[in-house]
């Protein structure tokens, strides 16, 4: 998956964060979740936590993701220390 077709699932996030009453102020310290699809559903947990590190390790650098993997949401979570 190219960072031009999971950037749109990842500006949704962002838009669904503000919408939701996020503060646009810590949207930089905003805790973001994302929520994956495998090519293999049978695989390993280690293996899908080691696949998963490496396709957040793409999103953070905007790289195509590992194959067998896939962004399929992302949800943004306001931090509760930023006060």
């Amino acid at each position: 998956m190219e960072y031009k077709d999971y950037k749109k699932i990842l500006d949704q996030g962002m838009i669904g964060y503000v919408n939701n009453g996020g503060s646009v102020l810590y949207m930089g310290n905003a805790t973001k979740e994302y929520v994956f699809d495998y090519e293999d559903e049978n695989i390993s947990y280690e293996a899908r936590i080691r696949l998963e590190d490496k396709a957040v390790k793409a999103i953070i650098g905007k790289k195509k993701l590992p194959d067998g993997i896939r962004l399929k949401q992302c949800v943004w979570h306001e931090r509760k220390d930023n006060e």
